[in-house]
């Protein structure tokens, strides 16, 4: 089975979290920091729209002592980009774009390196129609500052009014709350 990849998704073995995560991944679930968990027998994947967040979750694990990059790869946790794959060279996962709705509608999804596909483990609630597959903007942080205007922080939103579309525009900061996989 496979995971699915959506904005930027730090990607953990099930057995690493088993082994180095206090309380194993029963306790990993309930510390999840977003509702953007999943999972399938062999990895985790918790995904952020903002680089900063998932780097701040990454140092969380680090100092459990889970290690993030040797030698210029990803060593127990991957970090993979739902446009750009997995940004470091990483033996034990694959990035794949795969056909999961009727037609030719695409997402990323990654997997144990060499598994066979068999499905894709979605978020609890996930859609498609309001999903970041479906329709997502990717800005870095000196676009967001130069073109968006800052209209309020809501429920964990950063909400931006793009005065080239007049359309608000939302990113989701990370917060501390229970999720269910």
């Amino acid at each position: 089975m496979a995971v699915l990849v959506e904005a930027i998704s730090v990607v953990v073995r099930r057995e690493t979290i088993a082994e180095k995560y206090p309380g194993g991944v029963d306790q990993y679930i309930q510390d999840c920091p977003n509702w953007t968990l999943c999972m399938d027998d062999d990895i985790v994947r918790v995904g952020f729209m903002v680089t900063v967040d998932a780097l701040d979750f990454i140092g969380s694990l680090e100092r459990l002592g889970f290690r993030f990059i040797s030698d210029d790869e990803f060593d127990e946790i991957a970090m993979v980009d739902q446009l750009n794959g997995i940004t470091l060279p990483c033996d034990w996962l694959e990035l794949l774009k795969v056909v999961i709705f009727k037609g030719d509608v695409r997402v990323s999804v990654c997997q144990i390196n060499g598994s066979d596909f068999s499905g894709v483990a979605f978020p609890c609630g996930w859609n498609y129609e309001t999903s970041l597959s479906k329709q997502s903007i990717v800005m870095d942080g000196e676009n967001v500052d130069n073109r968006m205007v800052f209209l309020r922080h809501e429920n964990g939103l950063e909400c931006y009014l793009d005065p080239l579309t007049g359309r608000e525009m939302f990113i989701e900061r990370t917060i501390r709350r229970n999720c269910n996989a």
